[in-house]
């Protein structure tokens, strides 16, 4: 099993939360570097504008402080306060950064985007002088010494950032936005993607499908074509195989027959009854084998409505009759919609398999979680090897102690009903059993598709 890496863990496994995602980093990160550069404008304009205006004003109220009668300053301090900065009026000694303030440089007027004709007019009677705020709400503070030696502080606020209560409900609006397009648009890509899938996975389980409508977009059109192709040439292949093997076992059937006729004609004895066995043994396998072949086409049997128990109840009486001994236990008690002639080719094969190698065959039934019905056929035979349980599946495979003539098979029972189970979107589980012998457990889904 592949291990999944750290980004693999965290990472949308469906189309729909990749694209999704993609799109949200998308339209976030486009949406933080916009805002960014727009609040950086704006900050960057109020500051122009602030400066800008406040030289303005500075023209304004520098000769109304001079002419103006002590009592009078206030009123004129209050009248121009501004949102952006504000003025204050103090001694020299109550203005414990004019000490360390500093004269404005001609860079620094530029950058404070002081007009040329403005700068001249307060240069030409004042000394500028600057100094940083003295707490955060403050970015700067210029100095003006009035002639009664009056400081007038001028004092520049930091700006404030623009942000708006509907700015967060517009990216909301456009997070939403976003997401039903995404889903109309993946839904589009991934509806025939799914189909693919499906048929896939169909075809996996049986070798048989429906062909898929070449239609919606070019690269979808092409790969339901090429699925279809590829569909028929199995279909095909299956079908040229199934008929070699009939034509096959037509043909040996003469020389079989007459094989079986001239050893009928020899004096009865060890050498007749070995010839028989092998003459049983060869009859067999060609009726496996076309058998076999047959199972991958088996799907094309007919969905019906079949009652689990009375199946289970005519198949053990069946083996009664021909003095097996089976038995069987529990029920379902439900009508369900699957291939009869399957499933009862695979417990067939389950039951022959116990009772060739145990001489007696349990089956046991069950409704179990998540709505499927367990058919375990159970036997105290020799077993299976761990290791071999798998590989048991597989056609042609037989353990080596069953290479005899009292016990040795084909080696394709157990591949029949796997391929049968597959047919059936059912699962075929093999496993020891406690206390010695095989469990071979059948588990078919029973859910709203098949309940009946």
């Amino acid at each position: 099993m592949m291990k999944r890496s750290f980004v693999d863990g965290i990472y949308p496994r469906s189309l729909y939360g990749r694209l999704a995602l993609v799109w949200l980093l998308a339209l976030g990160v486009g949406h933080l570097i916009q805002n960014i550069y727009n609040y950086m404008s704006i900050y960057d304009d109020q500051i122009e504008r602030s400066d800008y205006y406040l030289a303005q004003d500075l023209t304004i109220l520098l000769p109304q402080l001079e002419s103006a009668a002590p009592a009078e300053r206030q009123a004129w301090i209050k009248k121009m306060r501004r949102h952006a900065y504000h003025y204050e009026l103090t001694r020299p000694e109550d203005a414990p950064l004019l000490a360390s303030s500093v004269p404005l440089p001609a860079s620094e007027l530029k950058r404070h985007n002081l007009s040329a004709p403005v700068k001249q007019e307060l240069a030409r009677h004042y000394a500028i002088r600057s100094s940083g705020g003295i707490n955060s709400q403050e970015m700067r503070r210029f100095y003006f010494v009035l002639a009664d030696q009056t400081v007038l502080q001028a004092v520049l606020h930091q700006p404030v950032w623009p942000i708006d209560w509907w700015g967060g409900l517009v990216f909301s609006l456009q997070v939403v936005v976003v997401l039903g397009f995404t889903w109309l648009a993946v839904r589009q890509a991934t509806r025939p993607l799914r189909k693919l899938a499906d048929a896939t996975s169909a075809l996996g389980r049986s070798l048989q499908g429906e062909a898929l409508p070449e239609d919606g977009p070019s690269e979808v059109a092409r790969a339901a074509a090429a699925f279809n192709t590829m569909q028929a040439q199995i279909k095909k292949h299956l079908a040229e195989r199934v008929q070699i093997l009939a034509a096959i076992a037509h043909d040996l059937q003469t020389p079989l027959t007459r094989m079986r006729l001239r050893v009928e004609l020899m004096d009865a004895g060890e050498l007749q009854k070995k010839l028989q066995a092998d003459l049983s043994a060869m009859q067999n396998l060609v009726e496996e084998g076309v058998t076999f072949a047959r199972s991958a086409q088996r799907s094309q049997e007919q969905l019906c409505r079949v009652d689990i128990d009375a199946l289970l109840d005519s198949m053990v009486y069946d083996y009664l009759d021909a003095q097996h001994v089976v038995t069987l236990s529990g029920s379902v008690g439900r009508v369900i919609l699957t291939r009869p002639q399957s499933l009862k080719r695979i417990l067939i094969n389950l039951c022959d398999n116990a009772l060739k190698f145990a001489g007696a065959a349990e089956l046991q039934v069950q409704v179990i979680a998540e709505n499927k019905i367990s058919i375990a056929v159970l036997d105290r035979g020799p077993g299976i090897p761990e290791d071999q349980l798998q590989a048991v599946l597989e056609p042609f495979y037989r353990l080596e102690h069953s290479r005899n003539r009292e016990t040795g098979g084909t080696g394709l029972g157990l591949a029949i009903a796997q391929q049968l189970a597959q047919a059936l979107d059912a699962e075929l589980v093999l496993r020891k059993r406690e206390g010695g012998g095989l469990c071979a457990k059948l588990i078919l889904p029973l859910n709203e598709s098949n309940a009946v």
